[in-house]
């Protein structure tokens, strides 16, 4: 995502692209904080990671909307972000720390 930001144009990258990479430093920062965590704490960062996700899937929406991003890049990187949101459903569904968030189809 961090190459692709960088070819965003100007008027673009300085905003929203430098709000989707702090997005995306910040979803490393908790699976990283979850992966560290006593068994107790790791369901409620995985929930707040959850949402980072769902933030920065709109973000993308948007860079394609801008035409910041084209259609293919858009596409790698949402299937790659959906691969993530997979990830932590199956983590926090190991957990036993209640329902998975919903599936998207």
């Amino acid at each position: 995502m961090l190459k692709r930001v960088q070819q965003f144009p100007r008027s673009l990258r300085y905003g929203l692209g430098r709000s989707i990479e702090a997005r995306t430093e910040t979803l490393l920062a908790l699976l990283i904080r979850a992966k560290y965590a006593p068994r107790g704490e790791k369901d409620a960062i995985l929930r707040e990671t959850n949402v980072e996700l769902e933030v920065l899937r709109f973000q993308i929406r948007q860079a394609v909307d801008l035409k910041a991003l084209p259609l293919n890049g858009h596409l790698s990187v949402m299937e790659k972000l959906e691969a993530v949101g997979r990830q932590v459903g199956g983590w926090r569904k190991s957990l036993g720390g209640g329902e998975p968030d919903a599936q998207r189809k």
